[in-house]
């Protein structure tokens, strides 16, 4: 026996509403078969942008890693430069003097105008 909706007491209503809820469901079904699909593709698009996301940010990271120790050296290369400028000349005093005279005059050799 059919049950009776509450507020009109036809049971004509009740089946309709039966047949509506179930073509509502036919209908979410259908369309979670048909989104199914397209969902497991855009997580895959979705993992797919994350993992170059992450290779782009460690290569990222490895260049400025790399720029921070290239521009480290530059900086540091000219104290180390004078630092060992510094130790030649007090090991070797009477050399430093022939290479300061010899530099001397080829600068001025140089920049004479004849």
């Amino acid at each position: 026996m059919e049950k009776f909706n509450v507020t009109t007491g036809n049971p004509t209503d009740s089946a309709i509403h039966r047949g509506l809820d179930s073509a509502g469901a036919a209908l979410h079904s259908t369309i979670d078969k048909v989104a199914e699909p397209a969902r497991s593709t855009v997580d895959r698009m979705s993992t797919a942008a994350h993992e170059t996301v992450d290779k782009l940010a460690s290569n990222a990271s490895h260049v400025v890693d790399r720029f921070s120790d290239q521009t480290r050296r530059v900086t540091e290369a000219p104290a180390r430069a004078l630092g060992y400028s510094k130790s030649w000349v007090q090991d070797r005093p009477l050399e430093a003097v022939g290479a300061a005279l010899a530099i001397g005059f080829i600068l001025g050799r140089l920049t004479s105008r004849r």
